[in-house]
């Protein structure tokens, strides 16, 4: 084998091999771009949550005040819609954080 087809072989060699590092470069790019979007929707979602709680809170101690008994509040229609709400985001956090491993769990 002569020296010239050495080099040659050793070439495309070189190409194979950076056209594969960036194949596998440009997947790993697009698997962190799809955690950050994911982690920014969980924080949206924690945002959600907070304002569930907080309204939840205002809304039982504003009836409290108002006189309410413990059940009336428990058993308010408003209360109920929030804690729904509650256990709507929180499935939806559970979901996302169980994609965001499975993309882990993939690299």
């Amino acid at each position: 084998m002569g020296l010239f087809q050495r080099i040659k072989d050793d070439l495309r060699t070189g190409i194979a091999t950076l056209r594969l590092g960036t194949v596998h470069a440009a997947g790993r790019a697009l698997e962190e771009t799809e955690l950050l979007r994911m982690r920014l929707e969980l924080r949206k979602l924690d945002q959600q949550l907070s304002d569930l709680y907080k309204d939840i809170g205002e809304r039982a101690v504003d009836m409290k005040e108002r006189g309410e008994t413990a059940e009336r509040v428990v058993y308010d229609a408003e209360i109920v819609r929030l804690v729904k709400e509650v256990e709507v985001v929180k499935e939806s956090q559970k979901k996302l954080e169980a994609e965001m491993e499975a993309i882990r769990n993939e690299q």
